[in-house]
């Protein structure tokens, strides 16, 4: 994903681990710019292999507002972990939204883990193999978790937009349902009275 701004294109696009996390708009990307503006970054902008880990808003507002962002590289063993760290509890964000987020990190390191050499960092994962982990790090209820790894398996695009808070998870997952055939009504038989 691509950070876009009217004023000036972007040499760096955000990292995936950093996409599942909703962008700032409206007035609070407008707060954070004024901010900037008036004190300068105060946080570094985490970069790993090329890409924005960490502080895509940070970026953007700093691109807009005229200010060279500062850069840090990412020198951790898990980005995975970093990136939940960095921004799962800082951020106004529904138990729908952090379980969401969890379950598609997890998708995430699976995937970069197969075929990897057990000591590269896109190996290294979170202890997130049990809905009972994945609940602990999302602060969400298992309850809650389970619905979110169901549509991250059935439909990662479907997870974007509950992390990104554009679609609640119970409707998500009222999507991805198969349509109920629908119940004829029992109907009781007609009794007939007895002949006299």
């Amino acid at each position: 994903m691509s950070i876009e701004s009217p004023h000036k294109p972007l040499a760096l696009d955000l990292h995936p681990l950093c996409t599942l996390f909703p962008r700032l708009v409206g007035a609070e990307f407008e707060a954070l710019k004024a901010d900037i503006a008036a004190h300068g970054q105060r946080e570094p902008i985490v970069v790993h292999a090329g890409f924005i880990l960490d502080g895509g808003n940070r970026y953007r507002a700093c691109v807009e507002v005229g200010i060279e962002p500062v850069l840090k590289e990412f020198t951790g063993d898990n980005p995975v972990s970093f990136v939940l760290s960095a921004n799962l509890h800082r951020r106004h964000l529904t138990p729908g939204q952090q379980a969401a987020i969890v379950a598609s990190a997890q998708d995430w390191s699976r995937a970069h883990a197969v075929g990897g050499d057990r000591k590269s960092d896109q190996a290294a994962t979170l202890p997130l193999d049990s809905v009972a982990d994945r609940a602990a790090q999302s602060g969400a209820s298992e309850r809650t978790q389970r619905m979110a790894d169901s549509v991250a398996r059935q439909s990662p695009d479907l997870a974007r937009q509950v992390a990104h808070g554009e679609i609640s998870l119970p409707k998500a997952l009222e999507q991805l349902a198969p349509p109920r055939a629908p119940v004829a009504p029992k109907v009781a038989p007609i009794s007939t009275p007895p002949a006299p």
